[in-house]
């Protein structure tokens, strides 16, 4: 089954040395090169970088385990081959990740080989393309959530016999929790709902509770700071999905008959079933949680803020509806043979091979991108199967051969259904390099390169998908050594410059991508989007359209600095990446971000009606009026500077600084400045985040839009990213989680080892 998958994932492509493209994945290219160029030479897996959105924390609310493995690949293999690998890893092993689940259910080996095939049949479903578990999902850059998921299947197995057969398996339960974790959250969130299924078994929550606690002290690294830091990250206003099809797509309608029998069949054969039952339902049952309670509690919740997606939970109930119609088929397979003569007629080795050559018939009619080489394997398998039955044709054999039978047509019946997915394999694994356009692509990046360092704004579109993805800008910092940091970048959720730079985007673009709903977008206005581009500190403005590059020409701020293709690229002044205050800032008092506002901003609780704004919204309508740029707001600041309550209230002072700054560095985790305005407070370019720390200025306060306010008290500046107290707590958790593993690991061994019967006194 694996193997199938692997086939439609394109083997020589995944083992060519270029790099991978396509949606999000040509952008993801850049997280594990990151940690392996800056994050871990420096002793870090967590830290800051500059690359995109004017600076943005890097995995600390993304998940690292994936790029790690990514890293050690790349030690003995080109970075390209070691991505692909990584992003193929968890679709590979999900379907070995089910076939444990069904084995610890106390299910047997035939019933939990078919079982296995529905890791398969998730991985062909294309009716999703985001969600997670599935080909397509991850060829779109989800390949955290498939190793996620997997990983949750297997630690449900290890808790089930931790639970019910041998405490042994709790060190392994806790280890594949935090591994699930480290890879995603949504699916670490949905395997704990569903460990909830053992509590009413006998010592269940005695075994299950260490499980959790062990596992976060494993990841604690790097959830301890993700909780710590869970306010500071952005909302992208997730709309909750209503079409009913989303939960019973057509690809899932023959098998919901055969999973209500599986999971009838599995709830009276063994216990065991319930919490793979409620993994399956909870997506079900969550489903319309997003839509229903803003409608019955409207002063309660509200539904722009309802964080958890209702669609990111629905790979598991497609995976449930999969399992349990395999069960039923793998039961079905052992009543059959349960009633056949211990003496097997060998016609049914010739029925094997007759559906085998109907699966490989419906394989090749397929217009699938996979090799060649791929339905000739298969045929020459079922040839052995069917040369194996012939030379033991008795019970157990034929029972091993309708198993496999079985699960074949599982897993073949899925892959007839496959239509584009094999098609963007190969799309994505050409990488950039194999691209029709790559020397248009690649002569972009050499025309910038040629130009002194500094942040890029560049025109947003749909056609530039051509060079593989429509992300393929946001590799500037990937391409040229991290000095054309991009404004774009993916990891949405992790910076709060995001919503503002996507108001950027739309005004520097003539089709803005617009992902954030509910922002007021102004499409290609650059009366608007020079001066918020000169907020940000850009310095060069990339247009792709003859639309934009006609208004750039107008703009006395732009003047072109190259041309190549379809880009020109116009260098802006008056952006430094540091700005003297003309105007004193004043401290917004309005409404303060509490510990329920953090809990509602996850579960969807909205603040009151009658409550201010939060600093954030605030912001936000600061920045739709460009008139209000150089009067900033900050969250919090001296106690000598005007608070206001409202932006009514803004008031103009003026400051007389008659100061300059030089000596501008932006390094990734130190930024440095020279300065002659001592006392006069400094706008520094650069998305705030606690962890930055001031010398020689007080500060950084948080500031309109999402950058940094520092008052500096001596000529040369320094902030630098430090770890702080959620980092060095989670740090030592984690240390002392992996010590209990060793340990557990060492007196297990010595147990096992022990003479038995023997004593001291022998």
């Amino acid at each position: 089954m694996a193997l199938v998958i692997l086939a439609v994932m394109n083997p020589p492509l995944i083992f060519t040395a270029n790099t991978p493209t396509g949606g999000d994945m040509g952008a993801h290219v850049q997280a594990p090169a990151f940690l392996r160029d800056v994050l871990l030479p420096g002793g870090q897996i967590l830290g800051w970088s500059q690359d995109w959105f004017a600076g943005f924390p890097m995995f600390y609310f993304y998940f690292p385990l994936p790029s790690l493995v990514i890293v050690l690949l790349d030690l003995v293999l080109p970075y390209g081959v070691a991505f692909k690998l990584a992003t193929v890893f968890g679709l590979l092993a999900t379907p070995a990740a089910a076939y444990y689940l069904a084995r610890s259910m106390r299910f047997g080996r035939p019933v939990a080989i078919v079982a296995a095939s529905s890791g398969a049949v998730l991985a062909f479903m294309e009716s999703y393309t985001i969600y997670g578990a599935n080909i397509s999902s991850t060829l779109a850059g989800e390949f955290s959530f498939s190793w996620s998921f997997a990983f949750s299947l297997l630690y449900l197995g290890l808790l089930m016999r931790a639970v019910r057969d041998d405490p042994k398996y709790t060190k392994w339960a806790a280890l594949a929790l935090a591994l699930t974790a480290l890879s995603h959250i949504i699916t670490t969130i949905i395997v704990i709902i569903a460990s909830l299924g053992v509590l009413p078994w006998k010592n269940g929550l005695r075994r299950a509770a260490p499980t959790w606690f062990w596992g976060f002290a494993i990841t604690a690294f790097w959830s301890l700071p993700l909780l710590a830091r869970l306010s500071f990250s952005s909302d992208m206003a997730w709309i909750p999905l209503r079409a009913w099809d989303e939960l019973f797509p057509v690809e899932i309608w023959l098998l919901l008959p055969l999973a209500v029998a599986g999971a009838i069949w599995s709830i009276r054969r063994t216990p065991r079933t319930g919490p793979v039952l409620i993994m399956t339902l909870f997506p079900l049952l969550y489903y319309p949680l997003p839509n229903l309670m803003p409608e019955l509690f409207p002063e309660v919740f509200t539904e722009d803020r309802w964080k958890l997606w209702n669609g990111r939970p629905l790979p598991y109930w497609y995976f449930g509806v999969t399992f349990f119609a395999a069960i039923a088929v793998g039961g079905f397979v052992m009543w059959a043979v349960r009633r056949l003569p211990q003496r097997v007629n060998r016609n049914w080795a010739r029925l094997a091979g007759l559906v085998g050559g109907a699966g490989l018939v419906i394989v090749l009619q397929k217009d699938l991108r996979i090799p060649r080489w791929a339905p000739i394997a298969a045929g020459v398998l079922v040839l052995l199967a069917v040369g194996v039955s012939y030379l033991w044709n008795d019970r157990v054999a034929v029972r091993n051969l309708m198993t496999s039978i079985a699960a074949g047509v599982l897993t073949l019946g899925a892959l007839a259904g496959v239509s584009f997915s094999a098609g963007w394999a190969y799309w994505n694994y050409k990488g950039y390099e194999g691209k029709a356009q790559w020397p248009e692509y690649e002569a972009v990046l050499e025309t910038v390169a040629d130009l002194p360092p500094g942040r890029i704004q560049w025109e947003y579109s749909k056609d530039q998908n051509k060079y593989g993805t429509p992300m393929a800008l946001m590799l500037f910092p990937y391409w040229d050594g991290r000095q054309y940091p991009s404004m774009e970048g993916l990891f949405f959720e992790s910076s709060l410059s995001m919503p503002f730079h996507f108001l950027n985007q739309a005004e520097t673009s003539a089709s803005p991508s617009q992902p954030v709903p509910g922002l007021q977008y102004h499409r290609l206005d650059l009366d608007r989007g020079i001066p918020h581009m000169q907020t940000y500190g850009v310095q060069y403005y990339i247009t792709f359209t003859p639309e934009a590059a006609e208004l750039a020409e107008q703009r006395p701020e732009l003047t072109e600095v190259g041309i190549t293709g379809p880009f020109r690229v116009f260098e802006l002044s008056d952006s430094p990446m540091v700005s003297i205050a003309e105007y004193q800032p004043v401290v917004y008092t309005g409404h303060e971000v509490g510990l329920l506002d953090r809990f509602g901003a996850v579960v969807g609780i909205g603040p009151d009606e009658d409550e201010p704004p939060t600093f954030r919204d605030l912001a936000l309508a600061w920045y739709d009026d460009v008139n209000n740029l150089d009067r900033w707001i900050v969250e919090d600041g001296p106690e000598a500077w005007p608070h206001i309550e409202s932006l009514d209230q803004l008031p103009s002072t003026p400051i007389e600084s008659g100061g300059v700054v030089t000596d501008v560095q932006i390094d990734q985790e130190r930024i440095s400045f020279h300065t002659t305005a001592v006392g006069v407070p400094h706008l520094v370019k650069v998305s705030y985040f606690p962890n930055w720390k001031a010398t020689g200025a007080e500060g950084p306060y948080h500031a309109t839009p999402s950058l940094m306010v520092v008052v500096p008290t001596q000529e040369d500046v320094v902030l630098e990213f430090v770890p702080k107290t959620a980092e060095w707590t989670g740090l030592g958790l984690t240390l002392l989680g992996l010590a209990g593993l060793v340990a557990a690991g060492v007196l297990a061994r010595k147990k096992s080892l022990k003479p038995h019967g023997s004593s001291l006194t022998s």
